[in-house]
């Protein structure tokens, strides 16, 4: 395997990343939003057959895809979390991020080299009101 990122030419789908937060609000409702924290990321999603287990908050779940994104684009390490969501505009199919493998160059010094392996689990497709907003919110209580 070379030490330079992936070739584009590989890379045939564009993945969209959101990443969850919540905040607790003054009389205690708790609020969630769904931000997006990378866009328009090129990507190769591919299904994988045989049977990974990953647990995320005490829920079993099964890996049915993986994807393989640039490391670097623009000299700006991408940081990429469990638990995220990725949405791939192809097929327009939404997966979580069950776990996120970061593959480095042998060499120390070249710090910009190779790809992040995403392991995902598709979850369903995205309403196009999200895909236009960009930000979801929900609110709940705390009792």
């Amino acid at each position: 395997m070379s030490i330079h990122s992936i070739p584009l030419h590989f890379l045939n789908t564009t993945v969209h990343i959101f990443r969850e937060s919540t905040t607790i609000d003054d009389i205690g409702d708790l609020s969630t939003s769904l931000n997006l924290a990378y866009a328009s990321l090129k990507a190769n999603i591919q299904p994988k057959l045989d049977d990974v287990h990953f647990e995320i908050q005490g829920r079993v779940h099964v890996q049915d895809h993986v994807a393989y994104i640039n490391r670097v684009e623009n000299s700006v390490l991408r940081d990429i979390h469990n638990g995220d969501i990725a949405f791939d505009e192809k097929t327009r199919i939404r997966y979580m991020i069950l776990g996120v493998e970061a593959w480095q160059a042998a060499d120390n010094k070249l710090s910009d080299t190779h790809h992040i392996t995403l392991r995902l689990k598709a979850i369903s497709g995205i309403p196009k009101e999200q895909l236009e907003v960009k930000t979801v919110t929900s609110k709940g209580k705390i009792t």
